[in-house]
C-alpha cells in the first residue's frame, strides 16, 4: 500500500504561471524560436554582457558558497543595509515559501489580497494556515482600499498577510503611506512585502525605510531584473531576527554557484538596469496607447506589465499563439476576460498590434 500525504496536501493543485514553460505542454507546435513571449515579466533585454562572462568561469566542481556571502556583501553595500538583514534566495518564490514554512502553522489565518501571485496561496496551504482573501474590484480598477483591506483583515486576526507592490497581475501600487498604514494595523503579523518588478516601477518610494520594524519583509527578484530567469536569483531584507530564523529552515546550498555568479556581476550594472526600463516604459506607452485607440479597455499601470480586457482570453491567447504571439491569459488568477501584457523592444511590439489588428479583421 502506497503512503499517503497529509490529508490537505492531497488535494493541493500546482499553481498555474503561463509562460513558455507552461503552454509548450498544451501546444506541441510551440515553437521558443519563432514566438514572441509577452507573457513573462522580466527585463524582455536579457542579462548584461558581465553576466554571461562571468557564467563561462564558473567552478562546478565544488558546493556553492551556503551563504551566498559575496553576493550578501555586495547586496548589503548596494542597499546599505547590514548583512545580517539579508538572505539569498534561489528566486523569490523559494523565499515566500521559507517565511511561509518558519512563520505560518496549521489553522494560522493568511490574508492574501486577490487577484494576486498564486504562490503566496500555495506557501501557506503548504503548511495548512488557513487562507482568508480579499478582493478588489473591476470598478476600481483593481486598487486596493487599504482602510477596507484593514478592517478585512482584522476580522480575522492574521498570523501573515502578503502584499505584491506592484502587484501582479494588475500593475497597481500602493504608496508609502498605505503599507505603513497596514504595519501599524497588525504590530504582531508577519507582512509580507513582494516587491519583483520594483526595479521597473514608476515613481517609487524606498520600502528599506520600514525595516525598523519587527514585522517586515520584503522580497526581491534580481531573477526579474536582470532577465536571468534561468538561473533564479532573489533576495530578502528584514530583521536580523527573521533572516536568523529563515536560515534555520533554508536548504544548504540553496542559491546555486551560477546564479550567485551572475547576481554578484549584475549588481555592477546599474546603467544598464535603468536603459532597459526606460525602453521598457516607451514600449508600454506605445502599447497601451494603441490598444487604448482600438477600443480596448486598457487598465493603467505603474510597472512593466498591464491588464487588457479582451472578453475571453483563453480564445484570444490561442488565436494569438498561431500567429506566433504569447500573451499571458489571467484566467487563472480568476480574470478570465483579461490578458497580461508585459512590453517586448518596439519591432517586436508594432509585430503585435499588427497580429491584433489582423485578427479583429477576421483574418
Amino acid at each position: 500500500m502506497l503512503p499517503s500525504p497529509k490529508p490537505h496536501i492531497e488535494n493541493i493543485k500546482p499553481v498555474f504561471h503561463g509562460g513558455a514553460g507552461f503552454i509548450k505542454r498544451e501546444n506541441t507546435e510551440y515553437n521558443d524560436l519563432e514566438t514572441l513571449d509577452f507573457s513573462t515579466c522580466c527585463n524582455p533585454y536579457g542579462p548584461p554582457k558581465i553576466v554571461r562572462t562571468a557564467l563561462r568561469k564558473i567552478d562546478i566542481e565544488h558546493y556553492p558558497d551556503p551563504e551566498s556571502s559575496k553576493l550578501i556583501g555586495l547586496l548589503s553595500n548596494k542597499l546599505e543595509i547590514l548583512p545580517d538583514n539579508l538572505v539569498a534566495g534561489s528566486g523569490s518564490t523559494e523565499l515566500i515559501r521559507l517565511a511561509a514554512s518558519t512563520y505560518f502553522g496549521p489553522g494560522d489565518a493568511v490574508v492574501i489580497p486577490c487577484p494576486i501571485y498564486g504562490e503566496y496561496e500555495l506557501a501557506s496551504t503548504i503548511v495548512n494556515a488557513r487562507i482568508e482573501k480579499y478582493y478588489v474590484n473591476e470598478k476600481d480598477g483593481f486598487k486596493i482600499n487599504c482602510d477596507e483591506f484593514v478592517s478585512f483583515a482584522k476580522l480575522h486576526h492574521p498570523a501573515g498577510i502578503f502584499i505584491c507592490n506592484p502587484n501582479n497581475p494588475t500593475g497597481q501600487y500602493l504608496n508609502l503611506s498605505e503599507v505603513e498604514n497596514i504595519l501599524k494595523s497588525f504590530p504582531d503579523t508577519l507582512i509580507i512585502l513582494d516587491e519583483a518588478y520594483i526595479a521597473f516601477t514608476d515613481n517609487t518610494w524606498d520600502s528599506r525605510s520600514l525595516l525598523k520594524r519587527n514585522n517586515f519583509f520584503i522580497v526581491r527578484s534580481m531573477t526579474k531584473d536582470y532577465g536571468i530567469a534561468g538561473l533564479r536569483m532573489g533576495y530578502a531584507m528584514a530583521s536580523a531576527a527573521i533572516i536568523a530564523n529563515l536560515k534555520k529552515v533554508r536548504p544548504p546550498w540553496n542559491v546555486n554557484s551560477a546564479a550567485q555568479a551572475a547576481g554578484e556581476a549584475a549588481l555592477s550594472c546599474d546603467e544598464y538596469l535603468t536603459r532597459c526600463t526606460d525602453r521598457i516604459r516607451r514600449s508600454t506607452t506605445y502599447l497601451t496607447g494603441e490598444l487604448e485607440n482600438m477600443g480596448y479597455k486598457v487598465i493603467p499601470t505603474s510597472t512593466n506589465f498591464f491588464l487588457f480586457k479582451v472578453g475571453d482570453a483563453n480564445h484570444f491567447q490561442k488565436q494569438m499563439l498561431a500567429k506566433g504571439i504569447l500573451v499571458r491569459d489571467c484566467t487563472s488568477f480568476g480574470l478570465p476576460e483579461y490578458v497580461r501584457l508585459a512590453p517586448l523592444n518596439r519591432t517586436h511590439c508594432q509585430r503585435f498590434i499588427q497580429v491584433v489588428k489582423e485578427i479583429r479583421a477576421g483574418n
